[in-house]
C-alpha cells in the first residue's frame, strides 16, 4: 500500500511508520514538527502543516492515518486548542473527500466516552467533558457527515485510542511522567486521590492493533485501540516504583473534569481483527524505564 501519516514525528507516528515499512508498505510521513520532543524523527519525513495539503496531494495514496493533533486534555481548555484540532481535522477530512485516495483513518479518543461506568464499547453515548474531547467528537460526527457522500469503494474509519505507552513517549502524559521522575529520583506525582483508572496500552501493541486494521479490506465506521483492562494511577506509580526499584508517592490536585476510570470494550477488534498477544504492564513498564534511563542519562552528560 502507499499510505500517508500526518503527525509522523508524534508518538504513534514514529512507532507505527517503520513497522509499515518493515512490512513492505511505501509510507509517506508528515508533521509540522510543533511538539518539541526528543524522540527520533522517521525518515524522510516531510516537514509541513496538515492544512497545506491539497486533493492532488492525496492523489495515489491508498490510504491516509490522520494522527496530527493538539493531544493535551489540559491545555485544551485554555482557548485556541480546540479551535487548532477541529480545523485540522475539518481540513483533513474535506482534503480526502476532493482527493481519490482510498481510505482515511482519523484518530480519536476515550475521552469522548467522557463518565461512563464499566467497559466501553464503541456503541456507548459521547459524554465529552473537556473541550478535546468535544472537538474528537464533532470529528467523529463529521466523517459520519461525509461517510455517506463519498464513492462506493471509499472508506472512512475512526480509531479511538486509549492511553497509548512507551518510551519514547513525550512526558507529558502520566506513564512518562512517572518513568522520569523515578529515574530522575524525584517523587511521583499523583493528581488527585489517584484512585482514577486507566487502560494502558503498550505502543507495540497498539502498532499491532494499526497494522491488523490498515491490512483488512474494510475500515470499521469506529474501533477502540485499548487494552481491555485498567489500573488506577495509584497502582501504576507503585508499579513503576517496582520497575525501577525506587521512588516516593506525592499528591497534587485533582485535574479538572478527571475522569473517574476509561476501560476499553475490545471485544468489536478482536471478532473483526483477532486476537492480540499483548505484553504485561510491569514488563513494558520495565522496558520503557530502562530505556528511558539511559536516555535521561545520556542528556545529562
Amino acid at each position: 500500500m502507499n499510505i500517508l501519516i500526518t503527525g509522523g514525528a508524534g508518538f504513534i507516528g514514529s512507532a507505527l511508520t517503520p513497522a509499515l515499512r518493515i512490512a513492505g508498505h511505501k509510507v509517506t510521513t508528515l508533521d509540522n514538527l510543533s511538539v518539541d520532543s526528543r524522540r527520533p524523527r522517521p525518515a524522510d519525513l516531510l516537514v509541513r502543516d496538515v492544512r497545506e495539503l491539497t486533493a492532488r496531494d492525496l492523489d495515489g495514496i491508498d490510504t491516509v492515518v490522520h494522527l496530527a493533533a493538539l493531544k493535551s486534555v489540559p491545555a485544551s481548555f485554555e482557548v485556541g486548542n480546540f479551535e487548532h484540532n477541529t480545523a485540522v481535522d475539518r481540513h483533513m477530512i474535506d482534503t480526502f473527500v476532493r482527493s481519490t485516495a482510498g481510505r482515511l483513518l482519523m484518530a480519536s479518543s476515550c475521552e469522548v466516552y467522557g463518565e461512563q461506568a464499566g467497559s466501553l464499547a464503541e456503541s456507548a453515548p459521547y459524554a465529552p467533558r473537556s473541550p478535546y474531547a468535544a472537538g474528537k467528537v464533532a470529528t467523529e460526527q463529521l466523517v459520519g457527515v461525509y461517510r455517506s457522500l463519498v464513492e462506493d469503494g471509499r472508506q472512512l474509519g475512526v480509531v479511538r485510542f486509549f492511553n497509548t505507552f512507551g518510551p519514547e513517549e513525550d512526558p507529558d502524559a502520566v506513564v512518562p511522567a512517572f518513568l522520569d521522575a523515578a529515574a530522575e529520583g524525584r517523587p511521583l506525582t499523583v493528581d488527585g486521590d489517584g484512585t482514577q483508572a486507566r487502560d494502558l496500552t503498550f505502543i507495540d501493541d497498539a502498532v499491532t492493533m494499526l497494522t491488523r486494521i490498515l491490512g483488512a479490506p474494510a475500515l470499521l465506521p469506529v474501533v477502540n485501540c485499548g487494552s481491555g483492562t485498567s489500573v488506577s494511577v495509584l497502582d501504576l506509580a507503585h508499579a513503576v516504583m517496582r520497575a525501577a526499584g525506587r521512588g516516593t508517592i506525592t499528591h497534587a490536585p485533582a485535574r479538572m473534569n478527571e475522569i473517574s476510570s476509561f476501560t476499553a470494550d475490545q471485544s468489536l477488534f478482536t471478532r473483526t481483527y483477532g486476537h492480540v498477544d499483548r505484553m504485561p504492564l510491569d514488563k513494558a513498564l520495565a522496558v520503557s524505564f530502562r530505556t528511558r534511563a539511559r536516555s535521561l542519562t545520556a542528556l545529562s552528560r
